[in-house]
């Protein structure tokens, strides 16, 4: 039996009625769902928030993780998996949530591409700019899966807005982090490296509402990519733009120079920057966590706004904890995804 052979599987996947899809080249359950069109739950696309959760009725899979901290020991007695983390081995029966609200997103793809450009925005946070061509077709506000060469993989929020032939992405050290250690150090100009996507929920929408966007460390670079959906949205000059965004201490504040280049589009744009560890005397802004700092910013009509929140997984749930049972802000006007 040839390579091909051995990757290429078809498999059932019940949500009401019956759909069939391939899954190719060692691809998760999860993401051949989405290369063809199914709308399967999902998060973090590796094996943390658990979204994915689904039932293998026939068939094999192969575990990327042999225990992702998204499965709970009661999931593993009732024999529940992470479709990001199964990858069929033969023909398989699946059962797999699915949200049809989801539909129609741009389906992921996976790409060799070329970084054309790379510069340091603060001491440990890198921008890489990278080629993806014709069909670099997301949503402001996704993601991508990038992939190093000794095969371990990374999510990565896009920065910039859709039909640029490029996606720019922020790669942020992260102590002890040994994936983002080796992007911010290894790659530059002409390097070429495995790129899938896009993928992630929490993309801008054109409501016509105002928008808050709640930003902490590597979450900047999908709250950019939304600010800039929204000042390139209809009706753009009447809306209003309130943007936080926190860290440790002055040296990993950038995102003036992002938010400044948005003035002149919208009715309106305050950026809070906000330190939480190291303050130096002088400071004049915001002191404390990032959700501290929404609590005490006087925004009167945050439930009519649209909000939209990036970055680690405490400072997120702290945020939407927050703007749900204290400020009451409908969770229909909250988007976000959690990264592990």
């Amino acid at each position: 039996m040839s390579r091909s052979e051995v990757a290429t599987r078809t498999f059932q996947v019940r949500d009401g009625e019956t759909r069939r899809f391939d899954c190719t080249d060692g691809d998760t359950l999860l993401r051949a769902a989405l290369r063809a069109g199914v709308p399967a739950t999902y998060e973090c696309n590796s094996g943390g928030c658990g979204s994915c959760k689904f039932t293998l009725s026939d068939g094999e899979v192969r575990q990327v993780q042999e225990s992702p901290a998204g499965l709970t020991e009661r999931d593993r007695r009732k024999g529940r998996l992470l479709a990001c983390q199964s990858v069929p081995t033969s023909d398989c029966t699946v059962s797999l949530l699915v949200d049809p609200v989801d539909s129609g997103l741009p389906a992921p793809v996976r790409r060799r591409a070329e970084i054309v450009d790379a510069r340091m925005l603060t001491h440990d946070l890198r921008e890489l700019t990278i080629s993806i061509g014709v069909d670099a077709t997301f949503l402001p506000g996704q993601f991508a899966m990038l992939r190093r060469p000794d095969g371990e993989e990374r999510a990565y929020s896009m920065s910039n807005l859709p039909g640029e032939g490029v996606w720019q992405i922020q790669i942020k050290r992260v102590p002890g982090g040994a994936e983002s250690g080796a992007f911010v150090d290894d790659l530059g100009v002409g390097d070429r490296i495995e790129v899938d996507g896009p993928y992630g929920h929490a993309h801008f929408r054109p409501t016509g509402r105002d928008v808050v966007c709640i930003a902490g460390g590597s979450g900047l670079a999908p709250m950019v990519s939304v600010a800039r959906g929204l000042a390139a949205s209809d009706g753009a000059a009447e809306r209003r733009l309130h943007f936080f965004y926190g860290g440790r201490a002055a040296r990993d504040l950038c995102a003036g120079e992002f938010v400044a280049e948005l003035a002149g589009e919208l009715a309106e744009v305050t950026l809070v920057d906000v330190i939480s560890d190291e303050v130096p005397p002088d400071w004049a802004g915001a002191r404390g966590f990032v959700h501290e700092a929404v609590a005490t910013a006087g925004l009167s009509d945050l439930a009519d706004r649209d909000i939209y929140v990036a970055g680690p997984p405490p400072m997120t749930d702290a945020v939407v904890r927050l703007l749900v049972r204290e400020l009451q802000v409908p969770v229909g006007q909250i988007h976000y995804d959690r990264f592990f």
